[in-house]
């Protein structure tokens, strides 16, 4: 699983990850909100988030579902970013986020991309401030620490350089990636 602040790169490493034949997820919230905003809907968060957030739920535990047992897959964020999301944005833990996160575990060790200006970009979705999304990452890391799982941030490198730590770490005895 890869996490971390809004726009510190995540979505390009998915997007290597893919290119070499892993199964990827997306960042479910903001294919939402894309959708959303395109069709003029209400499953937004800043319309209805308790609907949002569902969908954002059910969305993440489909790609859990569908990642066979003994496949290698990777996630743009996951059920704890929701956690950390809501306590960002002032709520107490949703119990069915945290029963989420419960039932649903992923992968011990979780892959963060840590700030970085340089390559920090608002956008139309990702409104966030670079302070901000440095917050928001500071929470998503403790939010995975109290949930049990294993931080490692990754190294400030091209992203194919990053893929490559990223796999050997996973696999240190599989040099063929």
């Amino acid at each position: 699983m890869i996490s971390g602040g809004p726009g510190f790169g995540k979505t390009e490493l998915l997007n290597g990850l893919k290119l070499r034949g892993f199964k990827s997820g997306d960042e479910a919230a903001r294919e939402i909100i894309s959708e959303q905003i395109r069709v003029k809907g209400l499953v937004v968060p800043w319309k209805n988030p308790a609907l949002f957030q569902q969908e954002v739920l059910k969305r993440r535990i489909a790609f859990w579902e569908s990642v066979e047992p003994e496949e290698t897959a990777f996630t743009d964020r996951a059920i704890p970013d929701q956690i950390a999301f809501a306590r960002y944005n002032g709520f107490k833990t949703p119990q069915n986020l945290l029963d989420a996160a419960i039932k649903y575990r992923y992968a011990e060790l979780v892959f963060f991309t840590p700030p970085w200006k340089e390559i920090y970009q608002p956008d139309d979705i990702r409104k966030e401030s670079y302070d901000e999304a440095c917050h928001i990452h500071q929470i998503l890391q403790e939010t995975y620490l109290e949930l049990g799982y294993i931080v490692q941030e990754l190294p400030f490198s091209s992203v194919e350089k990053r893929i490559d730590h990223i796999l050997t770490t996973i696999n240190p005895t599989n040099n063929e990636f």
